[in-house]
């Protein structure tokens, strides 16, 4: 796997610590031009996370364009880049902040890929937890306003991760493509790109209320995580080979996938949302021939390929057929009020525009 090591696109560190009181849930703003949110070290994110007075970037120059970040995510990979544990590890003390959208303010000479005032996904590399930020203007995505700022600020991991999964093989149509983690922002996404791709899907959740809702989203097939789950999923396909799995839970919940998988398939593990490490049981991979492999959207080989999945993705969210999971939105003065909600409910925004009301 590709080890990244960033450094941050705002201004320099140096400059950078001017520190919001947290006492007051970072709400006793002090004069400056603008807001970001630093990691100081990596570490326990509640102590290392700190929202910061830094200048504004400079004007962009050749090449480059300035962009009002107005939403990012804070999700599962934002504190894992800060626990230290993601493959991205930037010099530190900077802002980070996996993905998000923005606006247009300014262009430098030269650039004829994106106009004041359009709607940008930040790509990988510009660190979104910062009010501006500057960015190579090739590299960003501009989509249609009549998608929403929150279903776009989530348009550059979950759905593309999804994107990349489902094309790991090489499969004909109508082949079928098991997946746990079903209800998650990627394994929603998966449903979309693998019915695009005309693939079908087995879909595992953990509550019988999710069936439904998954099946109207285009899911083939949805089981609840049980006892006989495998044997359920058998008398629905019969004998028909499932050689893609994907795996965003782990620990436990991979023997159900190793259950369902045939002869020959690849698995492919992307999230550990169990808390629990990867560990098959080897005789179960021998038999069955299954090769597994870790998935990272960001590898080298997979780089090429965003900027079209990032386009994709957009234009499913314009036509309906993907809706990403909703998510609170906070301003980014109270991360820390963000973050505690994080902890017990998942996914929120941050505004980062300091003029919305």
């Amino acid at each position: 796997m590709h080890q990244w090591s960033l450094s941050g696109t705002g201004p320099s560190v140096s400059e950078a610590m001017s520190r919001i009181s947290r006492s007051d849930g970072g709400k006793a703003r002090k004069s400056r031009p603008m807001l970001a949110i630093y990691l100081t070290q990596f570490g326990e994110p509640e102590k290392r996370l700190k929202v910061v007075d830094v200048p504004e970037p400079p004007a962009p120059t050749a090449g480059q364009a300035l962009v009002q970040v107005e939403y990012a995510p804070l999700d599962h990979h934002d504190l894992l880049l800060a626990q230290g544990v993601y493959p991205v590890r930037p010099e530190l003390p900077t802002a980070i902040g996996n993905e998000g959208v923005g606006t247009v303010v300014s262009v430098g000479p030269g650039v004829i890929e994106v106009c004041p005032g359009e709607r940008v996904l930040l790509p990988f590399g510009v660190f979104s937890w910062s009010e501006r930020v500057v960015a190579e203007a090739a590299d960003l995505t501009v989509v249609d306003k009549s998608i929403s700022l929150e279903q776009a600020a989530m348009l550059t991991i979950n759905p593309v991760s999804a994107g990349l999964l489902v094309g790991l093989r090489d499969l004909p149509a109508d082949s079928w493509v098991v997946q746990n983690a079903a209800n998650s922002g990627v394994g929603r996404s998966v449903i979309v790109f693998a019915r695009e791709r005309g693939l079908r899907t087995i879909n595992i959740v953990r509550r019988a209320e999710l069936v439904s809702e998954l099946h109207n989203l285009g899911a083939d097939i949805v089981v609840v995580d049980s006892a006989d789950a495998s044997a359920r999923v058998r008398e629905a396909i019969g004998s028909d080979p499932v050689l893609l799995g994907l795996d965003g839970v782990s620990g436990a919940a991979t023997a159900l996938l190793l259950d369902v998988l045939t002869d020959g398939a690849l698995l492919a593990i992307y999230g550990y949302l169990s808390g629990r490490p990867f560990t098959p049981d080897p005789d179960v991979l021998g038999t069955k021939n299954i090769t597994t492999t870790e998935f990272w959207m960001y590898q080298d080989e997979f780089l090429p390929r965003l900027p079209a999945l990032n386009a994709e993705s957009a234009r499913l969210v314009s036509e309906g057929r993907l809706v990403l999971p909703s998510a609170p939105v906070y301003k980014a003065e109270d991360f820390p009020e963000a973050l505690a909600y994080f902890r017990e409910n998942g996914k929120v925004l941050l505004d980062f525009n300091p003029h919305r009301a």
